[in-house]
C-alpha cells in the first residue's frame, strides 16, 4: 500500500471515530447557539462586531466577515481542546500499539493525526457557514445570497487558522512537557498572545487569525461613511447605546496575493509537525528502570526472605472486622489525605509564587490587589483544580473508590472540601486584608467565588471524565471577567460593577445548582458499578 493510500485511510478511519462522539455533537450545537447570538436582530440592545452603535447590513458578505471573525478568534480555543487526544486515544484504545508493529513512519503518522485534526475542525466551519446562511435569511434584512462573499473570508480566514490548531494540537501531544493540563495553560497564554497581535497586526505574519484585513476595511468603510465616528471595529459584545445605525458593506476585494500570504501558515502548520515528528514516542511507553550496580548481591535474597514474615511459625494475625471499622472512620484524615493527593508533585517554585501572590494580596492597596493580585491568585491552581472528580478515570481507580463504603458521603464531600480549602488559602492573603479594611461585600463576593471554583471543577469533571472542560470554561470566563472586568463573568467580585450588581448572589446559586449536578453525576458513576 503506498504512503498516500496508507495516510488517508488513516484520517478516514480516525474522522469517523471522532465525529460520532459526544464532544463533537456538543461543540456543534454550542457553534450553532453562538452564531444565533452573534448576529443579533435589530430589536436587541448589544452588537457584536460594531463601531459605536453602526455595523453592516446583514447580507452575505458582512455575515460571512463577521462569523469568519468569530470562528478565527473564538472557535480556535475551544477546538485544540476538542482535538487534543488524537495520539492518547490510540495509547488509551490500544490501537497504537497495533501502529507501532506497522510500517509507518513517525512523520507519515502525526501528518495523518494532523489532517485528521484539520478535517474535523473544518467539518464544524461548515456548520457555521450553513449556520451564517440561515441567519443571513432569518433576519431578513438582504435575500441576496452571494455564495462567493460569504465562503471568501472563511477560505482566508479560518481554513489556515483551523489547520494551525492541528498541528499545535498534535505538537503538544508529542512532547512531554505540554501533553498534559500544563500545556493547556500555555496554550491559554498563547491564544491571548495571538488574539492581541492579530487584533492590531500590521503585516500578515503577525496576524495568525487573519481578521487584520477585514476589521481594518470595516472600520476605515465605516469611519468614511460616518465622519464623526473613530477607531477601529469591536469583535466582541457591546452594549447599544442609543440609536442602531446601518450601512450596505461589499466586502473585500481579495486577491491572490493576499491568498498566498495568509497561506504561509499552512507551511507552518506542516513544519510544525515535522518538529512533532521527532517527539513522538511511538508508542514506546516503558521507562527505564535504575539498578544500583554498587549494590550486595545477597540484598535481593535478603528481600526475599523476609517478603512472608507472617509464615513463621508462632505469629498471629488479627483482622479488625468490618462493623468496628465503619465506627473508626475519620474524616478528618481522610480531608488531610485528600489535601495531599492534591498538592503531591507541585514544584517548590509552585509554592513560593502561592506565597509572593499571598504576600502580595495582604500588603498592597485595596484597589491594586482588586486589579492585579486577586485575578492572577485564583488562575495559579487551575491545574489542581482540573483534576477534581477525573483522577479516578485517568487513573483507573473508580472500581476501587465506587465500590468503598459510603464513596459519596466519605470521598466526594471531603474531595470537594479539600478544593475549597486549597481556593481559601491561596487567596488567604486578599480575604484578610478586606477582613482587617472593613471590606465586607468584597470579602463576601470573594468568599462564592472561592465556593464557586472548585464547585465547577468537581461538577464538569465528574460529568466530563477528564479536566479540560474546566481549563476552557474557566480560562475564559476569567479571562472575560476577573482580568477584563465583564461584570457579569466576575465570579470573583473584582470590579465595583459586579458588586453593584450583586453578580455574587447568582454565582452563589450557580454553586448551588452545580454542587447538585455533581451529587447526581457521582450517584450514577457509584451505580456504574454496584
Amino acid at each position: 500500500m503506498t504512503s498516500p493510500r496508507i495516510l488517508f485511510h488513516m484520517m478516514k478511519a480516525d474522522y469517523l471515530e471522532r465525529v460520532r462522539s459526544y464532544g463533537f455533537l456538543i461543540t456543534v450545537l454550542v457553534s450553532i447557539f453562538i452564531v444565533f447570538k452573534y448576529i443579533p436582530s435589530s430589536n436587541e440592545n448589544y452588537l457584536t462586531l460594531s463601531l459605536h452603535g453602526i455595523r453592516g447590513t446583514y447580507n452575505s458578505a458582512w455575515v460571512g466577515s463577521a462569523i469568519a471573525t468569530l470562528a478565527s478568534m473564538l472557535l480556535s480555543l475551544p477546538a485544540f481542546f476538542l482535538v487534543k487526544n488524537a495520539i492518547e486515544r490510540d495509547v488509551q484504545t490500544g490501537v497504537g500499539q497495533i501502529i507501532a508493529t506497522a510500517p509507518i513512519t513517525r512523520w507519515m503518522y502525526t501528518m495523518g493525526k494532523m489532517w485528521s485534526n484539520f478535517v474535523l475542525l473544518m467539518s464544524i466551519v461548515a456548520v457555521l457557514i450553513v449556520s451564517a446562511l440561515a441567519m443571513q435569511l432569518i433576519r431578513g434584512e438582504d435575500y441576496t445570497i452571494d455564495l462567493a462573499k460569504l465562503l471568501l473570508p472563511f477560505i482566508y480566514s479560518t481554513l489556515p487558522t483551523m489547520a494551525l490548531v492541528a498541528s499545535i494540537a498534535i505538537f503538544f501531544e508529542c512532547v512531554p512537557l505540554l501533553r498534559k493540563g500544563f500545556g493547556n495553560c500555555i496554550y491559554f497564554v498563547l491564544w491571548i498572545i495571538s488574539l492581541i497581535s492579530s487584533t492590531s497586526a500590521i503585516y500578515s505574519s503577525q496576524d495568525m487569525f487573519g481578521i487584520s484585513p477585514i476589521i481594518t476595511k470595516l472600520s476605515s468603510e465605516a469611519n468614511a461613511r460616518f465622519p464623526h465616528t473613530d477607531g477601529g471595529h469591536i469583535s466582541g459584545i457591546s452594549p447599544l447605546k442609543g440609536d442602531l445605525l446601518t450601512y450596505d458593506w461589499n466586502g473585500i476585494h481579495w486577491t491572490i496575493q493576499m491568498f498566498l500570504e495568509r497561506y504561509i501558515w499552512l507551511a507552518v502548520a506542516v513544519v510544525i509537525v515535522g518538529v512533532a515528528s521527532i517527539f513522538f514516542h511511538r508508542f514506546d511507553l516503558t521507562r527505564s528502570t535504575k539498578i544500583n550496580k554498587k549494590g550486595k548481591p545477597n540484598e535481593l535474597g535478603k528481600a526475599e526472605l523476609h517478603i512472608n514474615p507472617a509464615s513463621k511459625k508462632g505469629i498471629e494475625i488479627k483482622l479488625t472486622p468490618y462493623t468496628k471499622a465503619q465506627r473508626q472512620y475519620n474524616h478528618f484524615k481522610t480531608l488531610a489525605m485528600e489535601l495531599r493527593l492534591m498538592l503531591k508533585g507541585l514544584h517548590l517554585w509552585w509554592y513560593l509564587i502561592a506565597l509572593v501572590l499571598i504576600i502580595l494580596g495582604l500588603l498592597l492597596p485595596i484597589e491594586s490587589v482588586l486589579k492585579f493580585v486577586l485575578p492572577f491568585t485564583w488562575v495559579w491552581p487551575v491545574l489542581i483544580w482540573s483534576a477534581m472528580g477525573t483522577n479516578e478515570t485517568y487513573y483507573h481507580t473508580h472500581q476501587l473508590i465506587f465500590t468503598a463504603m459510603h464513596p459519596v458521603r466519605n470521598q466526594f464531600i471531603v474531595l470537594w472540601l479539600a478544593g475549597i480549602i486549597v481556593t481559601y488559602l491561596t487567596g488567604s492573603g486578599a480575604m484578610i486584608h478586606f477582613l482587617v479594611a472593613g471590606e465586607w461585600e468584597i470579602l463576601t463576593a470573594m468568599a462564592v467565588g472561592g465556593l464557586f471554583i472548585p464547585t465547577l471543577a468537581v461538577a464538569l469533571g465528574i460529568w466530563s471524565g477528564n479536566g479540560k472542560l474546566f481549563q476552557v470554561v474557566f480560562m475564559l470566563m476569567w479571562y472575560m471577567g476577573p482580568l477584563n472586568k465583564w461584570d457579569v463573568m466576575d465570579f470573583m467580585g473584582s470590579s465595583q460593577q459586579a458588586l453593584d450588581r450583586g453578580i455574587y448572589q447568582y454565582y452563589l446559586l450557580a454553586t448551588i445548582i452545580l454542587l447538585m449536578l455533581a451529587v447526581i453525576g457521582r450517584v450514577r458513576q457509584v451505580r456504574m458499578y454496584n
